[in-house]
């Protein structure tokens, strides 16, 4: 049977903002999606936005922290009129059970992109470190630990004042940087807006500045980057005024 098994897709197509009169001048928008649901170890839906008309795409999964490069191919669909879609895909056999996948939409024709990533199994779900039990001889040196690696979700933001995040896994005693940085930089090299000392480590709840370089941008990555030991995560955020 194909690995990439068999999958339903689903396409709502719906245009993201009515039409206007008297526009003078046009503002490039660029395909995003946000993930709408998951049903573990099966499906998971997204939600684009900005999709640019009739264009053919290709869906992929991959483990986290790969932004689904060269991943593995689960659906090909078409945008159509654009704008917003619908789209449902099944997880493919070979991530079944991880705790966290990445997944990325590729234009065949165009140039254009995306990438997110979503919890598959948050409670009991493996991470990439893990390996499968073999019938091979015992090592000689005990093997590494499991690594859970941090991660944080965005839960409010202040237009161009502040940003809340929450996160998990983080290291014990660690001090962390807050880097943001226009989209697509992951924020690399973006612009310090705060520090903080991950205390007992775990779970955090923090709320950050926005830099003043930052105010006016519609979406705005942010990252935090440990001072030592390389533990790194990011994330990004519409500049909007919201709370979950």
């Amino acid at each position: 049977m194909n690995k990439k098994g068999v999958l339903i897709i689903v396409l709502l197509l719906t245009m993201l903002f009515p039409a206007a009169v008297g526009i003078s001048k046009a503002q490039a928008a660029y395909p995003s999606f946000t993930i709408r649901e998951v049903e573990k170890d099966e499906t998971v839906t997204i939600l684009t936005q900005d999709m640019p008309k009739d264009l053919d795409w290709k869906v992929l999964m991959g483990e986290y922290n790969t932004r689904g490069v060269d991943g593995i191919e689960v659906a090909t669909f078409n945008s159509g009129a654009g704008g917003s879609l619908s789209v449902t895909v099944t997880i493919p056999d070979a991530l079944k059970g991880r705790a966290i996948i990445s997944i990325r939409i590729e234009s065949l024709t165009g140039g254009y992109y995306y990438y997110n990533w979503f919890w598959n199994d948050e409670d009991n779900g493996t991470w990439p470190a893990e390996t499968p039990a073999t019938e091979t001889p015992a090592p000689t040196s005990t093997p590494a630990p499991v690594v859970n690696y941090p991660t944080f979700n965005i839960v409010a933001v202040e237009k161009d004042n502040t940003v809340t995040v929450e996160g998990k896994n983080f290291p014990a005693d660690t001090d962390f940087t807050v880097l943001m940085g226009e989209m697509w930089t992951m924020g690399i090299n973006g612009i310090e807006s705060g520090t903080f000392n991950s205390g007992e480590g775990g779970e955090i709840t923090a709320t950050f500045t926005i830099p003043p370089e930052m105010a006016g941008l519609i979406r705005i990555s942010i990252r935090l980057q440990a001072t030592s030991g390389g533990w790194y995560a990011y994330n990004w955020f519409w500049n909007n005024t919201t709370q979950e």
